[in-house]
């Protein structure tokens, strides 16, 4: 077993119709950040505003209920919490699988299986841009374009409801496309085994396992993947390690070595972008604004905002935010919004300015 049988897998919505996959840091990209300090404090308003429902807690081993009960509270949050975005000069894959969901380990809220798309590649065709090698978490360094051993597996459903035009570009690409039917899982194992090339593998979010379920080819498939990273000096961390740093392949991972700064450049520039809209349209005294701008993810200065919010009525306060969400969304239809990438480059360039 060498490198042409191991397979990088991906998970996706976004179908590569140009036949290219780009990360997070060059696509205008807006997400609601739940785990921001200022989501945070929105977060407790609401419930002490009564506008969250309550947990019940005889179910709390209920699955269908925890995720049926987190879509709801997310979609009450999305009126009242203002877009930001994130930063990823990378892009993860699994190898030989499909990675699990978050649930299998009791954390996290990442989900695969109910994903339109997936795609998988030969890892021989894109190991020069590899930054670390793991079954559950490799990381790829930036745009990938993809190969003629690709092959594109798309819900049969969701195929069908594409327009033609989408149709006919996908279409022109020299990668193979397949719909599917059911679960995306089998249907990547099927394919993977169909090739004659790759070794399907389960593959396991637990540490223990080392990325993948006990099988007859496991000790294989993780001595190749071994083996393919120590001759190339590839890194082998997980993706939270990679941004962190703290690992002994630090030295290995020096073309991602700002990926965390810059993950908060952007989150800062969302912020401070929303305090100023918001100040536009909202009564906020001097005092606090600058105490804001100054430091934008004090939960003090936040919870003395949140008062400010209720005096001033919270639909009105909701009304602002759906207005700003929709004028970045605005922004992105017309090719205006910023990417990551660039954002970085300005808040850079600013503070060399400033310096």
């Amino acid at each position: 077993m060498n490198i042409d049988n191991i397979a990088l897998v991906r998970a996706t919505n976004v179908i590569p119709f140009d036949g290219v996959m780009r990360p997070i840091s060059e696509t205008p990209y807006l997400k609601r950040n739940f785990n921001l300090a200022y989501s945070s404090e929105i977060h407790t308003m609401l419930v002490e505003e009564g506008l969250l429902p309550q947990f019940d807690w005889s179910k709390a081993d209920d699955d269908s209920y925890l995720e049926e009960y987190r879509k709801t509270l997310a979609n009450i949050k999305n009126d009242y919490i203002p877009y930001n975005s994130d930063y990823n000069s990378m892009i993860l894959f699994s190898l030989n699988g499909l990675v699990p969901d978050d649930s299998e380990v009791s954390f996290g809220n990442n989900t695969f299986f109910d994903k339109k798309c997936a795609v998988i590649d030969a890892l021989s065709q894109h190991i020069d841009q590899v930054v670390s090698l793991v079954p559950t978490d490799t990381a790829v360094k930036g745009s990938i374009e993809l190969s003629k051993d690709a092959i594109v597996l798309i819900e049969e459903k969701y195929y069908e409801s594409l327009p033609d035009e989408l149709k006919a570009k996908l279409f022109e690409c020299d990668f193979e496309k397949r719909v599917f039917d059911g679960s995306l899982k089998e249907a990547v194992k099927e394919t993977l085994a169909s090739t004659g090339r790759y070794i399907p593998e389960e593959l396991s979010l637990s540490r223990k396992d080392r990325g993948y379920r006990d099988s007859d080819t496991k000790e294989m498939t993780l001595a190749t993947i071994d083996n393919i990273a120590k001759e190339r000096d590839i890194a082998q961390v997980l993706h939270f390690d990679v941004l962190t740093g703290k690992s002994a392949d630090k030295d290995k991972l020096s073309s991602v070595k700002d990926e965390y700064d810059n993950i908060n450049l952007v989150f800062d520039y969302y912020q401070e972008d929303f305090y100023k809209y918001l100040f536009e349209h909202m009564p906020v005294n001097d005092m606090l604004q600058s105490k804001l701008l100054s430091n934008l993810h004090s939960s003090i200065d936040i919870k003395e905002l949140c008062g400010v919010i209720k005096e001033f009525g919270l639909d009105n306060y909701k009304q602002i935010v759906m207005s700003y969400n929709s004028l970045l969304e605005n922004k992105r239809s017309s090719g205006e919004l910023l990417t990551p990438e660039e954002i970085v480059s300005l808040q850079r360039k600013d503070t060399i300015i400033k310096k």
